[in-house]
């Protein structure tokens, strides 16, 4: 069995027969242990552990191996997360007695409807939504992909809609990559919201999740070499950056979880479930007469 907390030396020779299998097993064990993760997040684990160099080549390579093991039944599809593309459709029922029970089994009761807070998470990448989402539907926050920097349109929504639902706070959880794209378009997010904040009477609280140089260093997470193409770039003072993929996806779980839970501790949403329980008995039988 293979030993996730266990590094090894690269394999950098054209792979053999052994190596192909020790790389899909990695993969299969790795997939099956911190469900759902994305490809890159594979890939950096597969470094790390020696299985796979740290090249655009060594990644083509994961991203060939992850493809076979879903085709080949080794490990489900949804075990791969991958948010960034989406299906846009219209949801249609059969009949009523359809839509009775499809409405009754998703129906979700709002745990803040009664907060004088809101909290919301907002992560740069589309791609890791799936690796974060389990935690934030645990505590029925909203999650924000940005896909880098947000528009003005999404930042000003964000704070009008805490406004709107009369909202003392907004707490704003981040989770960018360490570089110097990610850090700006960060920091410009917290900044506008902070004004827009200002005007409409909600104060904006802001919480950076990851990625920080301390978690950096203290998980020996893989770097990359630094981009020094632009303006920009130049005054980005490290010679390295991080993409919060290298974060083992459990770890970014745990950071998102513990961010979370003073706002809407165990107790409190055991609760609430109890309440969303009894009242989707009531839906059903309140619907069962119409169908």
């Amino acid at each position: 069995m293979l030993d996730f907390n266990d590094t090894s030396p690269v394999k950098r020779n054209r792979a053999t027969k052994t190596e192909m299998i020790e790389r899909a097993e990695f993969v299969v064990g790795f997939a099956k242990q911190f469900t759902p993760v994305t490809v890159r997040q594979v890939f950096y684990a597969a470094t790390v552990h020696g299985i796979i160099e740290k090249t655009e080549d060594g990644y083509s390579k994961i991203q060939q191996v992850c493809l076979n093991c879903r085709r080949n039944g080794s490990i489900p599809y949804y075990h791969i997360a991958d948010n960034s593309r989406s299906f846009y459709q219209v949801k249609s029922f059969e009949d009523l007695s359809n839509a009775s029970d499809n409405f009754a089994s998703t129906y979700k009761r709002d745990f803040w409807a009664n907060s004088s807070d809101a909290v919301e998470v907002w992560l740069e990448k589309e791609a890791l939504a799936g690796v974060v989402m389990p935690v934030t539907n645990e505590y029925r926050v909203r999650l924000v992909p940005t896909r880098g920097f947000a528009s003005e349109t999404i930042v000003y929504s964000a704070v009008e809609n805490a406004a709107q639902e009369g909202r003392e706070r907004l707490y704003v959880k981040t989770l960018y990559d360490f570089d110097r794209s990610g850090q700006d378009a960060e920091a410009a997010i917290v900044r506008r919201m902070s004004d827009i904040g200002d005007q409409l009477g909600v104060e904006v609280i802001h919480q950076q999740l990851a990625l920080t140089n301390h978690q950096i260093s203290s998980m020996n997470l893989p770097t990359r070499p630094a981009k020094k193409k632009s303006a920009a770039d130049k005054n980005w003072k490290y010679d390295f950056a991080v993409e919060l993929d290298a974060m083992p996806p459990e770890v970014l779980r745990n950071i998102v979880t513990e961010a979370l839970e003073p706002h809407m501790p165990f107790e409190m949403r055991r609760q609430f479930r109890l309440v969303e329980h009894q009242e989707r008995a009531i839906i059903r039988m309140a619907l069962s007469d119409l169908a």
